[in-house]
């Protein structure tokens, strides 16, 4: 169990059946610094269920959790009861699977993995995972890979968990629009059991929809132009095109997390996309992680291997890493490729310092 004795805490969200003032006392009672607001001497961050919907739409909550520092523990509602003594320790059952076998067996990306982890959807003890969180995550992704967005499938979760239920315990469905559903006895139903009237009224078409999301996003307008291609992917689920404009989007009006989700969701459709990796490892890249931008990059050029974007920032941050025999082909590669424009000059002058580095010698660029 976490041991939370002397933590400077933050939560964001509210925890479940306590009010602000009990919190205070239960943090005091843990010997728990809890902190009003998010500050530099905070070294615990508890997100709370209710933070779900705000954080995965990108609302105000994404900011705040985006500011956090790279050095701040994260943990989920779970785990911050856990440590403040209002919850008991973890069922003592066997987890085996590590994240990278979990992710292998379930189809999902690390990424929705820490999502879902971080709501309790799925609960891993010390890196290991139980054979209950596979299921849950199994059915994750079919419920995704059927046509539920992700923060669909979180709220059901949490739906499920306050009632005592998870995931993989409840048969569900997607509707053709994109909602989540409960399957009794062959009928679609509410969560709760409760049979859903029969209102299903013909969708708009999908092209006029990606028509207007089209002609908001080239006005700026990310906000309309996000809330049309949602729904043109609930109408379309399995056009990987949708899902990667849907992640521009949102990447231009400032919801990080939110784009590289639905970059993935564009990658699970269609693996080959090239601009969908290049775009994940932008963001790996802004986010610090540049290995798995390197990674990221890879993919992109293997899958097309003309993307001159991808190959000059592959170049530039191997050049970066001082991993010069490697960037040095790709330099050569991007020149290829882009003999007479502005980066190229850079290009051929990050080349001849890779040639003098990799025989011990140095060139200033």
């Amino acid at each position: 169990m976490l041991d939370l004795c002397r933590a400077s805490l933050f939560v964001l969200g509210s925890v479940d059946g306590l009010t602000r003032r009990q919190l205070r006392t239960a943090c005091t009672r843990a010997g728990v610094d809890l902190q009003p607001k998010l500050s530099p001497k905070v070294g615990v961050v508890a997100v709370t269920n209710a933070a779900a919907r705000d954080l995965l739409s990108g609302e105000r909550l994404m900011d705040v959790l985006e500011r956090v520092p790279d050095q701040t523990m994260l943990i989920s509602e779970a785990a911050l009861q856990r440590g403040l003594g209002l919850r008991p320790p973890e069922a003592p059952i066997q987890r085996t699977l590590s994240v990278v076998e979990l992710c292998r067996l379930s189809g999902l990306d690390e990424e929705y993995l820490f999502w879902l982890s971080l709501f309790d959807i799925i609960e891993p003890l010390e890196g290991l995972h139980s054979y209950r969180d596979l299921l849950c995550a199994r059915e994750v992704s079919r419920l995704m890979k059927a046509g539920a967005g992700f923060d669909a499938v979180v709220a059901v979760g949490l739906d499920l968990r306050r009632s005592g239920r998870s995931l993989c315990e409840v048969r569900l469905t997607v509707t053709r629009h994109g909602e989540v559903r409960r399957l009794m006895d062959g009928a679609v139903t509410a969560l709760d059991g409760q049979m859903s009237l029969a209102m299903d009224t013909p969708p708009e078409s999908v092209d006029d929809v990606l028509e207007c999301a089209e002609e908001a996003e080239a006005d700026g307008d990310f906000e309309t132009a996000e809330r049309l291609y949602d729904l043109a992917l609930k109408l379309d689920p399995e056009d990987p095109l949708i899902a990667f404009n849907l992640g521009n989007v949102q990447d231009a009006g400032g919801r990080g997390a939110q784009a590289r989700i639905s970059w993935r969701r564009a990658l699970d459709r269609a693996p080959l996309f090239p601009e969908a990796w290049f775009n994940l490892g932008v963001a790996a890249e802004d986010a610090g992680r540049r290995e798995d931008a390197v990674s990221h990059y890879m993919l992109a050029l293997a899958v097309s291997d003309s993307f001159s974007d991808a190959a000059y920032n592959l170049a530039l941050l191997l050049h970066d890493l001082g991993r010069f025999s490697e960037a040095l082909p790709v330099w050569e590669r991007f020149i290829a490729m882009e003999p007479a424009s502005e980066d190229a000059r850079l290009a051929r002058r990050k080349a001849a310092d890779c040639r003098f580095r990799v025989r011990g010698l140095s060139v200033a660029v």
